[in-house]
């Protein structure tokens, strides 16, 4: 089987108590390979950057190109309707909890609907692409909701250097940038990821 060809997925649709367990456990690694991402953009940034960009605004290009590899799992290995969204639905959870802005929530969600759609479409892509776009959601508010978005840094203690510098990042032409750069690397993430699991997690039983 080579890296182009989608899987057909089988007849049974219906996520079993198994298909339950395993997205859990590969919805867990993908938020660590995010978190992986994210490290790497922090540092790459902190040496290429420092004071001129705030790294967490291109959270979604790290992630986006990190964390494919769990997300080809979950599209190829589980099969099943309605895996995606739930993954989307637990990542929706996760950025409430690690305290982002509420809109973060249903963006999350929408994106994690129009991934579920392509994946239902076979588009493994697309559909990747849109999950990635739904975590623009906790950024959102920092270039269309900026007063409440900065009364959100004052709660979570930031000072008001480090909000001027945070908001010195919100301009519409660094949103398109991030958009761009989003699409992109995810696509590249979802060819590497295919790249991976045709040739070694396919073949080891994953």
């Amino acid at each position: 089987m080579t890296e182009l060809k989608y899987i057909n997925k089988e007849n049974d649709n219906k996520l079993k108590t198994k298909d339950l367990i395993t997205l859990g456990l590969y919805t867990l690694l993908l938020i660590l390979l995010m978190a992986v991402g994210l490290g790497v953009c922090a540092g790459v940034f902190s040496v290429l950057f420092a004071g001129k960009l705030y790294f967490s605004v291109f959270t979604t290009v790290a992630t986006g190109l990190f964390a494919a590899p769990a997300y080809t799992l979950i599209f190829n290995k589980i099969k099943k309707d309605y895996a995606v969204f739930i993954a989307a639905f637990i990542i929706g959870v996760f950025l409430l909890l690690s305290g982002h802005p509420y809109i973060a929530f249903p963006i999350t969600i929408l994106g994690g609907l129009l991934a579920e759609y392509f994946f239902r479409k076979n588009n493994e892509y697309l559909s990747y692409i849109f999950f990635t776009l739904g975590g623009l959601g906790a950024l959102m508010p920092m270039y269309f909701m900026r007063d409440s978005y900065i009364e959100h840094l004052k709660a979570r203690g930031f000072s008001p250097e480090k909000i001027d510098f945070v908001m010195s990042n919100s301009s519409m032409n660094i949103f398109i940038v991030v958009v761009v750069l989003t699409i992109v690397f995810s696509a590249l993430g979802t060819y590497i990821g295919r790249k991976l699991y045709f040739r070694n997690f396919d073949k080891a039983g994953l």
